[in-house]
């Protein structure tokens, strides 16, 4: 039975085929954040998984990226080091090539996960 799970990053709901229990780690296919389950009824409710922030964005590029498809360019320090400056400075991993620290522009931002990169052939 596929069950349904909220990732606070992206703010998307994933179905995900395996057993869950607390404590449990899972990805989310979405925007390849780390999460772990805190709990399991009435609903399942998960959370970032916590990491030092360097750390977390380096698996979370890489993963996404496996997930993806993507390969990085050279640029891919510069946009790690801008992601790390905007955690530092506003308290999340918005992204570096978008003007507005907003929760649709976490790291992949929105038009990202909807496909600009596909689209485009980069991220704008």
């Amino acid at each position: 039975m596929k069950l349904k799970i909220y990732c606070p990053v992206c703010r998307i709901n994933f179905m995900y085929g395996e057993e869950v229990f607390v404590g449990k780690q899972v990805i989310c296919p979405i925007c390849a954040a780390r999460l772990e389950i805190r709990e399991t009824e009435p609903e399942i409710r998960a959370e970032r998984f916590p990491m030092e922030p360097e750390a977390e964005i380096s698996e979370r590029i890489e993963t996404y990226a496996r997930l993806k498809g993507y390969v990085f360019n050279e640029d891919k320090g510069l946009v790690k080091e801008g992601l790390l400056q905007k955690y530092r400075r506003y308290g999340d991993f918005y992204c570096p090539c978008r003007f507005d620290n907003i929760p649709e522009n976490v790291c992949p931002c929105l038009d990202t996960r909807k496909g600009e990169v596909l689209r485009e052939g980069k991220c704008l």
